[in-house]
């Protein structure tokens, strides 16, 4: 395939969605739909987050050593107010699988992204000691590559990408720049903005188009505005303890969520007062791991996964200083992706993490741990009425 071949067009094609804007249901327990498992080999195939895509049809996740993977919805929860309890979980078989061998550091969903035009069906990976890749969703074949370049013109890994909201450009960060390439003219023709350290995050704004936030491990974070194919510098965040690992927008621009590796701290910023936190909110971060959060699209409700396997919630338009709404303890192991679905009120949770070796036994094959990927029903939930009175004459009857 030709590096033009199959590659996006560079005008945006925006996403009409099929579903219902979703009403989310944090008031019970959340009900298993369907999981994946993947096996502990030696070189522990653990999860690395898990995205939805942005009409909602596909979930995407990384598997360390296992390559990266869609996962279709099940059809039964395309429609309906709620979902009875004795819902068997389905077994989630990968609709599309990418073998990359190499260790995958970022990856994120064309934004306009619609199952009902195969062209913006794509996804974009970054891994070690590799260029940019794009892979078609429908196929898992790789379009083109995009090939950032160091001071001694070898292709040089990027740590974090990201697409412009218009999805025209993809925002990369290099160890000490930020890389911008145009979607449809994929190769080494980019323009650098250069960063004082390396870049480890990064996440443009829906609402302000062209804004951009740079999180470096040097704990700061950068706001940009994009114009005429540079940055221009806006202001930095700084407040947190390690580096930053993960960040996101509200859809309304004003603020900015962010949290850090070996921080207990997610950071709400309030952009239209920048320079001091809006508020922190606690969860159980004691690893360089990534952890991701996410935020649902009418701004109401934070999540995020932790070391401890536990998803915390939070309903952070009540107040300003929210506490936790819910805690919800869905993995026996680290729980470091989370995802809320666009128009369902269905959570994805992926779990897994590096284990050092057992030192009596030298193998990790000695001990089991968790290395899944969950779909979880955050809506209404109804008994079955039919499971109920078996239940109930069973009991009579004994």
């Amino acid at each position: 395939m030709s590096e033009s071949e199959g590659v996006l067009e560079s005008s945006y094609v925006p996403y009409d969605s099929p579903f219902q804007y979703a009403e989310y249901n944090f008031e019970h327990t959340a009900l298993e739909l369907a999981r994946s498992q993947w096996p502990n080999y030696d070189d522990q195939h653990y999860l690395r987050g898990c995205k939805w895509s942005p009409d909602g049809t596909c979930l995407l996740t990384v598997v360390r050593g296992a390559g990266m993977h869609v996962m279709e919805l099940p059809s039964d929860l395309y429609s309906g107010d709620c979902v009875q309890t004795s819902r068997p979980i389905v077994p989630l078989m990968p609709a599309v699988s990418v073998p990359e061998g190499g260790l995958i550091y970022d990856y994120c969903w064309y934004p306009g992204m619609n199952s009902g035009n195969p062209a913006t069906c794509c996804w974009l990976s970054s891994g070690h000691g590799g260029p940019i890749h794009l892979w078609d969703a429908f196929s898992g074949d790789l379009r083109c590559t995009y090939r950032g370049y160091n001071n001694q013109d070898e292709v040089e890994a990027a740590m974090t990408v990201c697409f412009s909201a218009d999805g025209q450009n993809l925002f990369c960060g290099y160890k000490k720049n930020v890389k911008i390439f145009s979607t449809g003219r994929p190769g080494r023709e980019y323009v650098e903005f250069p960063c004082s350290h390396q870049v480890s995050c990064l996440v443009a704004s829906q609402a302000q188009p062209g804004v951009v936030a740079i999180g470096t491990y040097k704990n700061t974070i950068e706001l940009v505005s994009q114009s005429d194919g540079s940055f221009r510098h806006l202001c930095k965040l700084n407040g947190h303890k390690g580096g930053i690992t993960t960040m996101a927008f509200s859809l309304d621009g004003f603020r900015l969520y962010s949290g850090a590796r070996k921080d207990k701290d997610i950071i709400c910023w309030d952009l239209r007062v920048p320079g001091r936190p809006m508020f922190c909110v606690p969860r159980e971060v004691n690893t360089n791991q990534k952890i991701n959060i996410d935020l649902s699209l009418d701004g109401k409700w934070l999540v995020s996964g932790g070391t401890d396997g536990k998803v915390q919630v939070w309903n952070v338009s009540e107040q300003t200083y929210p506490s936790v709404h819910m805690q919800m303890g869905l993995h026996s192991d680290c729980c470091n992706g989370v995802s809320l679905h666009p128009s369902r009120p269905i959570l994805a949770t992926a779990s897994g993490q590096h284990h050092s070796m057992d030192p009596l036994h030298h193998t990790r094959n000695s001990m089991q741990y968790e290395n899944a990927l969950s779909m979880w029903w955050v809506g209404p939930q109804q008994e079955d009425p039919d499971l109920l009175s078996a239940i109930i004459k069973a009991a009579t009857h004994s």
